[in-house]
């Protein structure tokens, strides 16, 4: 038996490293260059979300920018070349650069989980319903819906706060509303 990683346990972890790391992070928020590089530096926050989840993480595959892997999921040792992947992950720094790109990304790749992580300054209802509708147009909806397979984070620098969305059939579900384990039997 197998265990997946669910959307909470996946937010649980982000949310968890970048609290941690929230003093640089706010000195570097609005430099998106720096910013990014350390979300996926080799001391960064994906690093940390690794470990916490007992994973392994890659950067660039693909066209991906981060995938998340256990050793067994490596074909060839000391190579990067996989017969499974846990998360596929995508990071956007400006959120009205069509996210819609990211998303069309996630969906054509096999990954038990799909996480994109966005910093939106405003509004967000119409981004999150024109990305439910795509997702929504998708062969693998309601799979993605039953599995809870695909989360949104979006994290704001007032205040700095964190917001995780689950995609669900009927509309976005939001993490603090959705208390199941952190892993799945499969």
């Amino acid at each position: 038996m197998q265990d997946k990683i669910t959307s909470v346990c996946f937010y649980k972890a982000w949310h968890e490293s970048v609290k941690d790391d929230k003093k640089l992070l706010s000195e570097i928020w609005r430099k998106s260059h720096v910013y990014t590089s350390h979300v996926f530096s080799q001391d960064g926050i994906l690093h940390t979300v690794a470990q916490k989840l007992q994973l392994l993480y890659y950067s660039n595959y693909y066209y991906l920018d981060a995938v998340f892997y256990k050793p067994e999921d490596v074909i060839k040792e000391n190579e990067f070349w996989f017969k499974d992947i846990r998360i596929a992950f995508e990071h956007e720094n400006n959120f009205r650069s069509g996210l819609y790109k990211e998303v069309s990304h996630l969906l054509t790749t096999n990954a038990d989980l799909k996480v994109l992580v966005s910093y939106p300054n405003g509004e967000i209802n119409d981004e999150l319903e024109y990305l439910h509708s795509i997702i929504s147009k998708s062969r693998q909806a309601k799979a993605i819906s039953d599995d809870q397979s695909f989360l949104i984070i979006l994290g704001y620098e007032n205040e700095f706060e964190w917001q995780g969305w689950i995609y669900n059939e009927n509309k976005w579900s939001d993490i603090s509303d959705n208390q199941t384990q952190c892993f799945q039997s499969i």
